[in-house]
Protein backbone atom coordinates (compact mmCIF):
# COMPACT_ATOMS: atom_id res chain seq x y z
CA UNK A 1 0.00 0.00 0.00
CA UNK A 2 2.78 2.59 0.87
CA UNK A 3 4.81 2.58 -2.29
CA UNK A 4 0.86 2.87 -4.25
CA UNK A 5 0.43 6.03 -2.74
CA UNK A 6 3.91 6.99 -2.92
CA UNK A 7 3.18 6.70 -6.73
CA UNK A 8 -0.01 8.12 -6.98
CA UNK A 9 0.79 11.17 -4.89
CA UNK A 10 4.52 11.88 -7.21
CA UNK A 11 2.17 11.52 -10.10
CA UNK A 12 -0.53 13.42 -9.05
CA UNK A 13 1.11 16.41 -7.86
CA UNK A 14 2.53 17.26 -11.30
CA UNK A 15 -0.70 16.93 -12.53
CA UNK A 16 0.63 14.22 -15.40
CA UNK A 17 -1.92 11.20 -15.96
CA UNK A 18 -1.43 8.13 -13.78
CA UNK A 19 1.41 5.45 -15.52
CA UNK A 20 2.48 2.28 -14.33
CA UNK A 21 6.12 2.18 -15.94
CA UNK A 22 6.97 5.57 -14.73
CA UNK A 23 5.51 4.48 -11.36
CA UNK A 24 7.94 1.16 -11.56
CA UNK A 25 10.71 3.20 -12.81
CA UNK A 26 10.44 6.25 -10.05
CA UNK A 27 10.11 3.03 -7.14
CA UNK A 28 12.84 0.89 -8.47
CA UNK A 29 10.67 -1.62 -9.23
CA UNK A 30 9.38 -3.71 -12.57
CA UNK A 31 6.21 -2.68 -13.99
CA UNK A 32 4.75 -6.21 -13.29
CA UNK A 33 5.83 -6.25 -9.83
CA UNK A 34 4.12 -2.65 -9.24
CA UNK A 35 0.77 -3.98 -11.23
CA UNK A 36 0.95 -7.00 -8.70
CA UNK A 37 1.06 -5.12 -5.68
CA UNK A 38 -1.58 -2.99 -6.59
CA UNK A 39 -3.87 -6.01 -7.70
CA UNK A 40 -3.21 -7.79 -4.16
CA UNK A 41 -4.32 -4.23 -2.67
CA UNK A 42 -7.47 -4.03 -4.62
CA UNK A 43 -8.29 -7.62 -3.37
CA UNK A 44 -7.40 -6.75 0.21
CA UNK A 45 -9.39 -3.82 0.11
CA UNK A 46 -12.50 -5.35 -1.88
CA UNK A 47 -12.60 -1.87 -4.40
CA UNK A 48 -11.30 -1.10 -7.29
CA UNK A 49 -8.31 1.98 -6.60
CA UNK A 50 -7.75 2.20 -10.31
CA UNK A 51 -9.72 2.43 -13.76
CA UNK A 52 -7.06 1.00 -16.85
CA UNK A 53 -7.80 1.05 -20.09
CA UNK A 54 -4.71 0.67 -22.79
CA UNK A 55 -4.58 4.76 -23.03
CA UNK A 56 -4.52 5.98 -19.61
CA UNK A 57 -5.06 4.86 -15.44
CA UNK A 58 -7.13 7.36 -13.17
CA UNK A 59 -7.98 6.83 -9.91
CA UNK A 60 -11.31 5.40 -8.46
CA UNK A 61 -13.60 7.50 -6.43
CA UNK A 62 -12.98 4.73 -3.73
CA UNK A 63 -8.75 5.90 -4.90
CA UNK A 64 -9.26 9.02 -4.09
CA UNK A 65 -10.62 8.63 -0.65
CA UNK A 66 -8.01 6.33 0.44
CA UNK A 67 -5.39 9.01 -0.32
CA UNK A 68 -5.35 10.84 3.10
CA UNK A 69 -5.44 7.70 5.04
CA UNK A 70 -2.71 6.35 2.96
CA UNK A 71 -0.65 9.57 3.10
CA UNK A 72 -1.01 9.30 6.94
CA UNK A 73 0.29 5.98 7.02
CA UNK A 74 3.47 6.57 4.88
CA UNK A 75 4.44 9.45 6.80
CA UNK A 76 4.19 7.65 10.54
CA UNK A 77 6.18 4.91 8.60
CA UNK A 78 8.77 7.16 7.87
CA UNK A 79 8.86 9.20 10.77
CA UNK A 80 8.91 5.03 12.83
CA UNK A 81 11.77 4.30 10.54
CA UNK A 82 14.11 6.87 11.49
CA UNK A 83 13.33 6.94 15.13
CA UNK A 84 14.39 3.52 15.11
CA UNK A 85 17.17 3.99 13.29
CA UNK A 86 18.68 6.40 15.99
CA UNK A 87 17.28 4.99 19.30
CA UNK A 88 19.25 5.49 22.31
CA UNK A 89 19.61 9.56 21.54
CA UNK A 90 17.65 12.57 21.73
CA UNK A 91 17.73 15.10 18.44
CA UNK A 92 16.95 18.55 19.74
CA UNK A 93 15.26 21.05 17.03
CA UNK A 94 15.86 25.20 17.10
CA UNK A 95 15.79 27.99 14.70
CA UNK A 96 19.68 29.51 15.69
CA UNK A 97 18.63 32.56 16.73
CA UNK A 98 15.29 31.35 18.03
CA UNK A 99 15.76 29.74 21.50
CA UNK A 100 15.93 32.65 23.79
CA UNK A 101 19.26 32.07 24.81
CA UNK A 102 17.95 29.11 26.66
CA UNK A 103 19.30 26.74 24.94
CA UNK A 104 22.58 25.67 26.37
CA UNK A 105 21.53 26.40 30.13
CA UNK A 106 18.56 23.33 29.31
CA UNK A 107 20.90 21.22 27.30
CA UNK A 108 23.67 21.46 30.06
CA UNK A 109 20.96 20.02 32.51
CA UNK A 110 20.76 16.63 30.67
CA UNK A 111 22.59 13.57 31.41
CA UNK A 112 23.33 12.58 27.94
CA UNK A 113 24.69 15.03 25.02
CA UNK A 114 21.71 15.67 22.34
CA UNK A 115 22.40 16.14 18.86
CA UNK A 116 21.39 19.61 17.29
CA UNK A 117 19.36 20.10 13.98
CA UNK A 118 18.34 23.69 12.92
CA UNK A 119 14.99 24.91 10.99
CA UNK A 120 14.51 27.97 9.52
CA UNK A 121 11.07 28.93 10.93
CA UNK A 122 8.62 27.26 13.74
CA UNK A 123 6.48 25.51 10.99
CA UNK A 124 10.09 23.86 9.74
CA UNK A 125 11.15 22.59 12.95
CA UNK A 126 7.71 21.47 13.78
CA UNK A 127 7.83 18.95 10.48
CA UNK A 128 11.15 17.73 11.92
CA UNK A 129 9.08 16.72 15.02
CA UNK A 130 6.51 15.65 12.98
CA UNK A 131 8.60 13.22 9.89
CA UNK A 132 10.96 11.70 12.81
CA UNK A 133 14.12 13.73 11.96
CA UNK A 134 13.73 15.57 15.58
CA UNK A 135 12.77 14.11 18.96
CA UNK A 136 11.62 17.83 20.79
CA UNK A 137 12.06 21.01 19.61
CA UNK A 138 12.60 24.83 21.29
CA UNK A 139 10.90 27.25 19.14
CA UNK A 140 8.68 30.41 18.99
CA UNK A 141 4.81 30.74 18.47
CA UNK A 142 3.33 30.48 15.98
CA UNK A 143 3.98 27.08 13.90
CA UNK A 144 1.86 24.34 13.26
CA UNK A 145 0.90 22.30 16.13
CA UNK A 146 -0.88 19.12 14.43
CA UNK A 147 0.49 15.89 16.26
CA UNK A 148 2.40 17.73 18.87
CA UNK A 149 2.21 18.38 22.47
CA UNK A 150 3.31 21.91 23.30
CA UNK A 151 4.21 23.90 26.56
CA UNK A 152 4.91 27.12 26.87
CA UNK A 153 8.75 27.97 28.54
CA UNK A 154 8.47 31.70 28.83
CA UNK A 155 6.86 34.86 26.82
CA UNK A 156 8.85 37.87 26.11
CA UNK A 157 8.19 41.09 24.85
CA UNK A 158 9.03 42.01 21.41
CA UNK A 159 10.31 44.90 20.01
CA UNK A 160 10.49 47.10 16.61
CA UNK A 161 14.15 46.96 15.30
CA UNK A 162 14.35 50.19 13.75
CA UNK A 163 17.45 52.95 11.48
CA UNK A 164 18.83 54.39 14.62
CA UNK A 165 18.13 57.95 14.15
CA UNK A 166 14.84 57.68 12.77
CA UNK A 167 12.92 55.48 14.97
CA UNK A 168 9.18 55.88 15.44
CA UNK A 169 7.81 56.60 18.78
CA UNK A 170 4.37 54.55 18.06
CA UNK A 171 3.57 51.16 17.24
CA UNK A 172 1.35 52.85 14.37
CA UNK A 173 3.98 55.26 13.54
CA UNK A 174 6.08 52.04 13.23
CA UNK A 175 3.18 49.66 11.14
CA UNK A 176 2.87 52.36 8.68
CA UNK A 177 6.59 52.36 7.51
CA UNK A 178 8.10 49.02 5.09
CA UNK A 179 8.48 45.88 6.82
CA UNK A 180 10.81 43.35 6.07
CA UNK A 181 9.05 40.19 4.26
CA UNK A 182 10.25 36.56 4.39
CA UNK A 183 9.37 34.29 1.33
CA UNK A 184 9.10 30.79 1.83
CA UNK A 185 6.98 31.17 5.06
CA UNK A 186 2.82 31.10 4.96
CA UNK A 187 0.84 34.11 5.19
CA UNK A 188 0.00 33.74 9.05
CA UNK A 189 4.01 33.38 9.71
CA UNK A 190 4.42 36.32 7.44
CA UNK A 191 2.29 38.48 9.19
CA UNK A 192 3.89 37.79 12.69
CA UNK A 193 7.45 38.43 11.72
CA UNK A 194 5.83 41.83 10.22
CA UNK A 195 3.34 42.27 13.47
CA UNK A 196 0.49 42.05 11.28
CA UNK A 197 -0.94 38.82 13.80
CA UNK A 198 -3.87 39.33 15.36
CA UNK A 199 -2.61 40.01 18.96
CA UNK A 200 -1.20 43.75 17.51
CA UNK A 201 -3.69 44.58 15.38
CA UNK A 202 -6.35 43.80 17.94
CA UNK A 203 -4.90 46.98 20.01
CA UNK A 204 -4.66 49.38 17.33
CA UNK A 205 -8.15 51.22 16.77
CA UNK A 206 -7.04 52.19 12.92
CA UNK A 207 -4.17 49.58 11.83
CA UNK A 208 -2.20 51.45 9.05
CA UNK A 209 -2.12 50.64 5.13
CA UNK A 210 0.37 47.61 4.98
CA UNK A 211 3.55 48.06 3.85
CA UNK A 212 5.70 45.45 2.26
CA UNK A 213 9.52 46.23 2.34
CA UNK A 214 12.08 43.91 0.58
CA UNK A 215 12.98 40.41 1.36
CA UNK A 216 15.20 38.93 3.77
CA UNK A 217 15.95 35.12 3.96
CA UNK A 218 17.68 35.35 7.72
CA UNK A 219 18.36 37.63 10.46
CA UNK A 220 21.18 39.12 9.41
CA UNK A 221 20.07 39.85 5.99
CA UNK A 222 16.81 41.49 7.83
CA UNK A 223 19.35 43.94 10.43
CA UNK A 224 21.16 44.69 7.31
CA UNK A 225 18.43 45.92 5.86
CA UNK A 226 17.27 47.76 8.67
CA UNK A 227 20.85 49.45 9.25
CA UNK A 228 20.27 50.52 5.91
CA UNK A 229 16.97 52.28 6.25
CA UNK A 230 14.97 49.79 3.86
CA UNK A 231 12.88 48.31 6.13
CA UNK A 232 12.01 47.82 9.80
CA UNK A 233 11.45 44.65 11.39
CA UNK A 234 10.25 43.09 14.81
CA UNK A 235 12.05 40.52 17.18
CA UNK A 236 12.11 38.96 20.29
CA UNK A 237 13.76 41.55 23.14
CA UNK A 238 16.25 38.62 23.91
CA UNK A 239 17.07 38.48 19.94
CA UNK A 240 17.58 42.21 20.18
CA UNK A 241 20.34 41.61 23.33
CA UNK A 242 22.03 38.59 21.16
CA UNK A 243 22.68 41.15 18.33
CA UNK A 244 23.18 44.21 18.40
CA UNK A 245 23.67 46.81 15.48
CA UNK A 246 25.65 50.28 16.07
CA UNK A 247 22.62 51.25 12.87
CA UNK A 248 19.97 49.51 14.44
CA UNK A 249 17.79 50.76 17.25
CA UNK A 250 15.69 48.71 19.70
CA UNK A 251 12.29 49.92 20.81
CA UNK A 252 9.61 48.93 22.77
CA UNK A 253 6.32 49.97 21.79
CA UNK A 254 2.75 49.69 23.30
CA UNK A 255 0.55 47.39 21.82
CA UNK A 256 3.04 45.06 20.01
CA UNK A 257 2.49 41.37 20.73
CA UNK A 258 4.68 39.06 22.55
CA UNK A 259 6.99 36.42 21.68
CA UNK A 260 6.49 33.03 22.91
CA UNK A 261 8.97 30.62 23.52
CA UNK A 262 7.66 26.51 23.53
CA UNK A 263 8.70 23.41 23.89
CA UNK A 264 7.19 20.97 21.31
CA UNK A 265 7.24 16.98 21.22
CA UNK A 266 5.17 14.49 19.30
CA UNK A 267 1.97 13.46 20.70
CA UNK A 268 2.82 10.34 20.65
CA UNK A 269 6.33 10.45 21.69
CA UNK A 270 6.76 8.45 25.15
CA UNK A 271 10.89 8.63 25.64
CA UNK A 272 12.18 9.33 29.07
CA UNK A 273 14.79 11.19 27.20
CA UNK A 274 12.22 13.78 25.41
CA UNK A 275 10.12 13.89 29.10
CA UNK A 276 13.64 15.56 30.15
CA UNK A 277 14.29 18.24 27.99
CA UNK A 278 10.81 19.29 28.80
CA UNK A 279 11.10 19.18 32.42
CA UNK A 280 14.26 20.96 32.03
CA UNK A 281 13.28 23.65 29.53
CA UNK A 282 10.13 24.52 31.62
CA UNK A 283 12.05 24.75 35.29
CA UNK A 284 13.84 27.91 32.89
CA UNK A 285 10.22 29.96 33.09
Amino acid sequence: MLNTYEWVRSVRRGGRELHFGRAADRLGVSQPTLSRAVGGLERALGVPLFDRTTRRVALTPEGEAMLPDARTAVEATRAARRRARRAGSLVVVSKPDGDGGLLPGILATLAEPAELLFATTGDEAACMLRDGRGDVALVAAPFDRTGLDVEQVRAEPRVAAQPRGREAMTLAAALARPAVTWPGVDERLDAYYRARDPGTLARLAEPPPVAHGPAAKDLAEALRLVELGQAVTFLPESAARRYPRDGVAYRELDGLSEARLQVAWPSTSRSPRVAAFVRAATRTR
